[in-house]
């Protein structure tokens, strides 16, 4: 490459490069009286709910927060059980109203057996110290919980667990509390306060997945189910729900099966703007969505928008919907009048966000130094393959809905780091062998390109290939450090192998002595 086009090219990119740069750093207003705020890319990526973030002075979230981070913890009590705060409370009402009560009243006898039995109906669980109050005509025998309803308990918390991993939500977890209740945590940043609520109170939804219509009078109470003919099940008539987006906004999209659109099409026959039909869909008892049809459907799916949805409200009557479906029958339902949602804070604290961010840059700086140091001049072609892959990395972060800032994309950007550090490292000591044996520098460059290109070529493959497909069979954190891994390591090898070579050349054409410019050295033959 001569210098002239050198010099166009090293421009070109050095201005690319900062400009990059300057989009995934810089904070600062601007605007009369400065009343907007420009914010870079790292400052608008989702942040970990475990690590949070306090949003730079003057920016405010879509939904007015200026904190983004922890999430909100739903606990969820089976039909059956009840916290010992609700038994207690309950139970002191009780025994209020009995002792305001005259005894010669007619109905003191009525509330000192609504006491009496109220205390013989539960069991305390655990004995001694309890945390959960287990309801004994359906939970328990002989001063024991019963197998079914353990096992009706873990069906149902079963289905939570499908719901909240058909998300492939990072920092969601579902977990089991003092044995007979179940948690959830769905990270804030995911949507707003409004909707994370109700998507966390959607969730409690279990039961049966069935369907039902109604004219304009009818409610889902009073509308017509369908009924199931012995030998059928709901997958004969729906084959599942999924969520989806397009410029109306967020949607479910419930697709039936053959039998499911005549089905729907005969409830639709006669409808008209006139004379609308509702279709209903419900889990257990409750309908969980409804869409009103005022023209005959033939086709096999039912589109149901909702002006309250975002991309999670849809996401989570999809996943419940998906997973009553093929959970088939379940017994135990979980109380929705009892689900308690309450709001955490960040684990790790905003701190930790700042430790993670100097800890990578104080590594970023010394890998630089070393290659500096090792290699002089080539050190440049490193530094501006490593920026490319920093400031792409953060773009794509910032891109991708379901990436965030968070634990393992530290990891996963750091590994991917690590391994163009290795690459180049790898690439420079070959074509440093190969002046060493005599070659002009041009030739060893070719050559220790040549000499490492499939090695480096294959490991990044093969490591690519296991990060996507880890990602598409695992769930939560291990699902987006995987994905992000993946994307590491194909921008990993495209610098290694294409961005830093081209600079490499480029920087080099403008040195007088290119041994010297590149620190290596020849071998030198003692004669004999």
């Amino acid at each position: 490459m001569g210098k002239i086009k050198s010099a166009i090219a090293l421009v070109l990119t050095t201005v690319l490069l900062a400009g990059l740069c300057f989009m995934c750093t810089a904070v600062f207003p601007h605007g009369t009286e400065n009343i907007s705020m420009f914010n870079n890319f790292v400052a608008m990526t989702e942040k970990d709910p475990k690590l949070g973030n306090a949003l730079p002075e003057g920016y405010t979230a879509s939904d007015g927060r200026t904190y983004i981070g922890g999430g909100y913890t739903a606990v969820y009590y089976p039909e059956g059980v009840i916290s010992a705060r609700e038994y207690t409370e309950t139970l002191a009402g009780k025994k209020d109203a009995l002792e305001n009560t005259d005894p010669s009243d007619k109905s003191y006898e009525d509330r000192q057996k609504d006491v009496e039995d109220y205390e013989a109906g539960y069991m305390a669980y655990p004995e001694g110290n309890a945390s959960v109050y287990l309801e004994i005509e359906k939970a328990c025998e002989d001063g024991e919980v019963t197998e079914k309803f353990q096992a009706d308990f873990e069906g149902a918390v079963a289905q939570l667990r499908a719901r909240v991993e058909e998300l492939h939500l990072s920092g969601a977890a579902v977990s089991v509390r003092d044995n007979f209740t179940a948690q959830v945590f769905v990270p804030s940043y995911k949507g707003t306060p409004n909707t994370l609520v109700y998507a966390l109170t959607t969730f409690a939804r279990t039961g049966d997945f069935s369907i039902g219509y109604g004219d304009s009078n009818s409610t889902a109470d009073t509308a017509t189910k369908l009924e199931l003919a012995e030998g059928e099940s709901i997958r004969d008539y729906v084959k599942s729900a999924r969520a989806n987006s397009n410029v109306n906004g967020s949607y479910v999209d419930i697709r039936l099966t053959g039998k499911g659109k005549n089905l729907i099409s005969g409830w639709t026959t006669g409808a008209s703007s006139d004379s609308a039909v509702t279709i209903y869909f419900y889990v257990g008892d409750e309908a969980i969505v409804n869409l009103s049809v005022d023209s005959h459907i033939t086709e096999r799916s039912l589109t149901v928008y909702s002006a309250s949805y975002d991309e999670l409200a849809a996401s989570a009557v999809a996943a419940t919907i998906d997973s009553a479906l093929k959970a088939g029958k379940t017994e135990m339902t979980f109380s929705s009048d009892s689900v308690e949602i309450v709001r955490e804070g960040a684990a790790f604290g905003d701190l930790t966000l700042i430790l993670l961010c100097a800890g990578v840059g104080a590594l970023l700086l010394a890998e630089l130094i070393f290659f500096f140091v090792k290699f002089r001049g080539v050190g440049l072609a490193n530094l501006y393959a490593m920026l490319t892959y920093v400031s792409m990395m953060i773009l794509l972060v910032w891109a991708i809905p379901f990436l965030h800032i968070g634990v393992e994309t530290f990891l996963a950007v750091g590994l991917g780091g690590a391994l163009l550090a290795v690459s180049n490292y790898v690439t420079y000591e070959s074509a440093k062998k190969e002046y060493a044996l005599g070659k002009t520098m041009t030739s060893s460059v070719k050559a220790g390109y040549k000499r490492c290109f499939f090695g480096i070529f294959d490991v990044h493959i093969a490591l690519a290939l296991i990060a996507f497909i880890t990602y598409f069979i695992a769930l939560t954190e291990l699902a987006s450090f995987a994905f992000t891994f993946g994307l590491a390591v194909v921008l990993s090898g495209l610098c290694s192998l294409a961005v830093s070579r081209f600079h490499w050349a480029a920087f080099m054409s403008f040195a007088k002595d290119k041994g010297k410019f590149c620190n290596f050295k020849r071998v030198e033959e003692d004669d004999e």
